[in-house]
């Protein structure tokens, strides 16, 4: 698979709202997941499912996986993790220090070409009643990154049900 920064994610509905309600229901700490899905020839992310995972910090600025959870799902369903996903509970979707650090450390030290998204708080609004296309809970956003060897970080474009969104991702 080749990746190349003009890639975008594809973004089931059922995988967003998995992420959303994950963050709702560990709002006060860094909720994680695993993205699974494949990867095209172009380099586009199809994310079909998200999996919520334990982040083994439970902090509310920093998040961790257990390696064995990552290892069960590569082993369960080989070749289909294509990324990762963490919320920032009270914080921007922007990438941190430490979250740039290991996406460089990831895509390009150890050449696993993951996509990253962080979704933004606060999560406080889960709505009891919704219609199609609205989303379970209100976020600020989502965006989706991916280190390049030649460009470095990139934020990466999201699509969702067909609609095209180049900005972060908006819950309704």
């Amino acid at each position: 698979m080749r990746t190349k920064p003009t890639a975008r994610v594809l973004l089931s509905t059922a995988a967003w709202k998995t992420i959303l309600l994950d963050a709702y229901g560990r709002r006060e700490i860094e909720a994680c997941g695993a993205l699974l899905g494949r990867q095209d020839e172009m380099g586009n992310w199809h994310v079909e499912e998200a999996r919520p995972l334990h982040n083994t910090y439970t902090s509310s600025v920093y998040f961790e996986f257990d390696p064995a959870e990552l290892l069960a799902i590569d082993l369960e369903q080989p070749g289909r993790m294509i990324g990762v996903y963490h919320s920032h509970p009270a914080g921007p979707a922007l990438a941190s220090h430490t979250d740039r650090r290991n996406m460089q450390r990831v895509n390009v030290e150890q050449d696993i070409p993951w996509v990253w998204l962080i979704v933004s708080g606060p999560f406080t609004t889960k709505v009891a009643d919704r219609t199609e296309g609205e989303d379970t809970i209100s976020a600020r956003g989502v965006i989706a990154y991916h280190y390049y060897h030649q460009t470095g970080l990139q934020q990466i474009e999201i699509q969702r049900n067909g609609n095209k969104d180049s900005r972060p991702l908006h819950a309704h």
